[in-house]
């Protein structure tokens, strides 16, 4: 097989080993509109609130594999596996686009969860 068409059809792949989880899963996040007028002048704006729980997001670029190597800060369609290292644990709550995501351990009174990840670059 031609090697720079093997290069271009290969996804890039990562380990990452013990990664603490402490977030929870009962935050919530809304959007708001906000309108405001001053004078003649009226301006819509969109905020974004969280309440309750902790919520854990974890940047791809804060991460380092287990060869040493950080990860770059955008992956392309990413996929996220958690596989726990013991019996607490804990889940893939959202992805964040191309840079990151959000786990929560799965006990929110428990003590955090370590795991592993394996993150797979699925598209181009």
């Amino acid at each position: 097989m031609n090697s720079t068409l093997a290069y271009v059809q290969g996804r890039r792949t990562w380990f990452v080993e013990n990664l603490v989880v402490w977030g929870v899963d009962n935050d919530a996040e809304f959007l708001l509109a906000v309108s405001e007028g001053a004078g003649s002048d009226t301006r819509v704006g969109i905020l974004s609130a969280s309440l309750g729980g902790q919520r854990q997001a974890v940047s791809f670029s804060s991460l380092t594999d287990s060869r040493g190597n950080q990860l770059p800060d955008h992956i392309k369609k990413p996929s996220v596996v958690i596989i726990p290292r013991d019996r607490r644990g804990a889940f893939l709550k959202t992805i964040l686009g191309e840079t990151g995501f959000v786990v929560a351990k799965s006990e929110a009174d428990g003590p955090s969860a370590a795991v592993d990840l394996l993150i797979v670059e699925t598209g181009l």
